[in-house]
């Protein structure tokens, strides 16, 4: 299933499935959304199926230009498989 977000304001949901063969068709997209945010954008998850590594490297790829911009990045129902790929890497602190 191909990934997808939906981006509203301050806000940005994800879905399908976020793995390696997906991932770059919605990191424009959401790097454009951290661009525009002005002081917050919210990553929400929860309607993500399927993830692997590649999603771990999408969120620090937001972190770092978030960061850049001095916004306040967060993420909002992150799936078991994400934090646990996260925790594996000693990232899982950037989830929370």
């Amino acid at each position: 299933m191909a990934a997808k977000v939906e981006i509203d304001g301050s806000s940005a949901v994800l879905s399908g499935d976020l793995i390696f063969s997906t991932v770059l068709s919605v990191r424009a997209q959401l790097e454009s959304a951290v661009d525009r945010a002005e002081q917050l954008l919210v990553i929400d998850f929860g309607s993500v199926s399927r993830v692997d590594s590649s999603a771990v490297s999408l969120w620090l790829c937001l972190q770092r230009r978030s960061h850049g911009r001095k916004l306040e990045l967060k993420a909002q129902n992150v799936p078991a498989e994400l934090s646990s790929i996260a925790r594996l890497a000693g990232l899982e602190s950037l989830l929370n």
